[in-house]
């Protein structure tokens, strides 16, 4: 648990979720099983930090009855939701088998719960607990999720930031100040234009805690890079051995390849990113001595003489010459005598 932390409060690695959602769903039990264990080895292969499933029951979601969702018949899915989530619901029993295999893959395992009930489920076999967007209000859930005393990751998606401070506030008064909040649009797939990624540094500022982002954009690098650009440290996607599968979390999922993709990109992100000071870095010392321009002579000078600028000297790039003085120093060297012979081409350097 300590090293799943460590890499989880290093504020230098972005912290990459892999979001199996209901992706694990393709048949009996055991096909089911075999499934979410490929995921798993998927999302290990793929460099992510962690692979995260959802654990729910229909009957502590939606009231009975609650018809049929736009987004899913828009997908050919016209069933109720509560006969999807029934359908789509992980067996408890399925939880510490699927944290076990995560564990030998070395992967985080990760299980969003939606009610009490599945956190008392869910919470023996993860150290890091996720709170879906519309569960943002759910106030016994943050209750019991707080006072776990385990790192909380909130995602904000169709919410405002009066509704973003009561679950952060509620939290707080819970004891758990360990919390970072991910921003969201909460549509599926997500165009470009609705991901808002400039809202990342208000969140940051306004909360004054770690910031990241669920992304249910298709492409797999240009909403991620952005985020990390404006400094996210968390990274949430979806993926799937395929997109054409039945089910609503198959559509707008990344297939393997670009998960890889997806978290290569991100890890360049991170190193080009760099340590935010301006300084001369390592890989450019050779280039600076050889082309930043400094004091050099243009003709042969002999000890004593007036250094004058453009008539014994000059300000250019050195090249493999002997470096002079800087040229901001140009104004304190013209005028005055040079202590020693200089050959043309080498650097001003000793003068009174």
């Amino acid at each position: 648990m300590t090293d799943n932390l460590s890499k989880f409060d290093n504020l230098d690695h972005v912290f990459v979720i892999a979001e199996a959602g209901s992706n694990w769903k393709c048949g009996t039990y055991d096909e089911d099983l075999i499934r979410a264990k490929q995921l798993i080895e998927i999302a290990a292969q793929s460099g992510a930090d962690a692979i995260k499933f959802q654990t729910y029951r229909p009957e502590t979601l939606y009231v009975q009855n609650a018809g049929q969702s736009d987004y899913l018949t828009k997908h050919g899915i016209d069933e109720n939701i509560n006969d999807i989530f029934e359908n789509l619901s992980m067996p408890y029993e399925m939880i510490p088998i699927l944290a076990e295999y995560a564990k030998k893959q070395k992967i985080i395992f990760m299980s969003t719960p939606f009610s009490i009930d599945d956190a008392k489920e869910v919470d023996p076999f993860v150290d890091i607990h996720k709170i879906a967007s519309f569960e943002i209000n759910h106030i016994r859930l943050l209750e019991f999720l707080a006072k776990t005393k385990k790192p909380l990751i909130i995602s904000t998606g169709a919410s405002t930031f009066d509704e973003i401070d009561f679950a952060v506030n509620l939290i707080k008064n819970n004891n758990n100040n360990n919390i970072r909040i991910l921003q969201c649009t909460s549509k599926y797939p997500c165009p470009i234009s609705a991901l808002n990624l400039s809202v990342i540094p208000k969140i940051k500022s306004r909360y004054d805690l770690p910031v990241g982002f669920s992304d249910h954009s298709i492409d797999p690098i240009i909403a991620p890079i952005i985020a990390v650009a404006y400094g996210a440290t968390v990274i949430e996607k979806h993926f799937t051995l395929d997109r054409n599968s039945p089910g609503p979390d198959h559509p707008f999922a990344l297939i393997p390849k670009e998960l890889e993709m997806m978290v290569s990109s991100i890890r360049n992100a991170e190193l080009a990113l760099g340590s935010g000071n301006k300084q001369i870095l390592n890989e450019e010392l050779e280039l600076r001595k050889f082309a930043t321009r400094s004091l050099q002579a243009i003709r042969t000078i002999s000890k004593g003489d007036i250094l004058e600028e453009g008539i014994n000297f000059d300000v250019l790039r050195p090249g493999n010459r002997t470096r002079g003085l800087e040229a901001r120093f140009l104004e304190s060297v013209h005028g005055k005598k040079s202590k020693v012979d200089i050959d043309a081409g080498n650097g001003i350097s000793d003068y009174e």
